[in-house]
C-alpha cells in the first residue's frame, strides 16, 4: 500500500462513518454509557469495524515507515554531496589564495625592482600623463575614419551625408555614427575630409573593411581612411610615392601596399567576355572602352580602379 494523503483523508472518513452509524456522532464524541447502551449485534459491528480500519491504519502506517526510510536515505546522500562540493570550494578558495599570494609576491617583487631601477631612471608625472594621453587618443583614432572626396556644400549636414555613404558601402550592416565633422579650415578649390567617430573600434574596422564596395557607384570618388597620426600620414605618403614608382618603372606587375611595405606580384589574367554566338550575322568588332583618368598610375591594366594614393590612404 503506497503512502498518500488521500489514503490517509479516507482512512479518517472510514473511521467517522462507522462511530456515525452505530451511535450517531463522530468518534471522539463517544464514551462509555453510549457504548452501554449497545445491544450485542451492535458491539460485534463496532468491533469487526475496528478491526478493519486498524489493519488499514498498520498499512498506512508500515508505508509510512517506508517512505520515511526511503526520505532519510536520500537525506543522507544529499548531505554527502553537501560536504562533498563544501570540500571542493574549500580547495577551490585555497587554490586561489595560493594563486593570490604568488601574484602578490612577484609584484611586489616587480615593483621593488622597478623602484630600485627608478633611483637611476625615474619616470616623471609628465611622462606618464602623456602616456595616458597618447593611450586615450590612439584608442580614439581606433574608433573613427576618414572620409576624402566626399563633395561639400553651404549648410550641409554632414553626418546625413555619412551615412548615406555608409548605407552604400555597408549595405547590410547598419553603422551607427557618433558624430561627423570636416577637418581643416574652408578652402576654394578645396573638399575637406570629414572625420567620423562611431561607438565602438568594430564599427569603424567593418566601415574600413566595406569602403571598397563605394566603386562603381555614385560614390566611386570618395574613399574610406583609417584615423592616421601625423607621423603615420608621413610614413604612408613615402609609402605611396614608392608604390607610384614601382607601377611607373614595372607596369607589368600588379604593386600593393600590405604591412607597412610595398609588394608586388604577377596580374591575374582578365577573362575576356563571352560574345553570343549569332548565325545571322558576322561577330561585330569589339569597341575600346576610353581610357580611365587613373590608367597613368597602372598603364598595364585595369585592375585599380582608383589611384594608389585614394585605394591606400592619406598621402598628405
Amino acid at each position: 500500500m503506497a503512502l498518500s494523503i488521500g489514503k490517509v483523508y479516507e482512512l479518517e472518513k472510514e473511521l467517522d462513518s462507522v462511530f456515525s452509524g452505530l451511535f450517531g456522532a463522530n468518534w471522539e464524541e463517544v464514551n462509555k454509557a453510549a457504548v452501554m447502551k449497545c445491544d450485542k449485534a451492535t458491539l460485534t459491528n463496532l468491533v469487526l469495524s475496528a478491526v478493519r480500519v486498524l489493519g488499514k491504519s498498520k498499512e498506512t502506517m508500515q508505508s509510512a515507515a517506508a517512505c520515511y526510510e526511503a526520505f532519510a536515505e536520500e537525506v543522507m546522500l544529499h548531505q554527502n554531496s553537501v560536504i562533498q562540493l563544501q570540500d571542493e570550494l574549500l580547495k577551490s578558495k585555497s587554490e586561489q589564495m595560493e594563486a593570490v599570494q604568488t601574484t602578490v609576491k612577484s609584484e611586489i617583487r616587480s615593483f621593488s625592482d622597478v623602484v630600485k631601477k627608478g633611483c637611476e631612471d625615474r619616470i616623471t608625472a609628465t611622462q606618464v600623463k602623456a602616456a595616458v594621453k597618447s593611450a586615450v587618443k590612439d584608442d580614439d583614432r581606433r574608433r573613427a575614419v576618414m572620409v576624402f572626396g566626399l563633395e561639400e556644400s553651404a549648410n550641409e549636414v554632414v553626418q546625413e551625408k555619412v551615412k548615406d555613404v555608409l548605407k552604400v558601402s555597408c549595405s547590410t550592416a547598419r553603422l551607427l555614427v557618433k558624430d561627423c565633422h570636416r577637418i581643416g579650415a574652408v578652402r576654394t578649390g578645396y573638399v575637406r575630409p570629414v572625420k567620423a567617430t562611431f561607438h565602438s573600434n568594430e564599427t569603424a574596422a567593418l566601415a574600413l573593411k566595406c569602403g571598397k564596395n563605394l566603386r562603381g557607384t555614385r560614390f566611386s570618388g570618395v574613399y574610406i581612411s583609417p584615423d592616421r597620426t601625423r607621423e603615420e600620414r608621413e610614413e604612408r605618403k613615402g609609402l605611396v610615392s614608392q608604390l607610384r614608382e614601382k607601377i611607373r618603372n614595372d607596369p607589368g606587375q600588379y604593386h600593393y601596399i600590405s604591412n607597412g611595405t610595398v609588394c608586388s606580384r604577377e596580374r591575374r589574367p582578365t577573362p575576356s567576355p563571352r560574345t553570343p554566338a549569332s548565325t545571322s550575322s558576322p561577330p561585330s568588332s569589339t569597341s575600346i572602352p576610353p581610357s580611365s583618368p587613373w590608367t597613368s598610375l597602372n598603364p598595364a591594366g585595369a585592375s585599380n580602379p582608383r589611384p594608389a594614393s585614394r585605394r591606400m590612404g592619406r598621402t598628405e
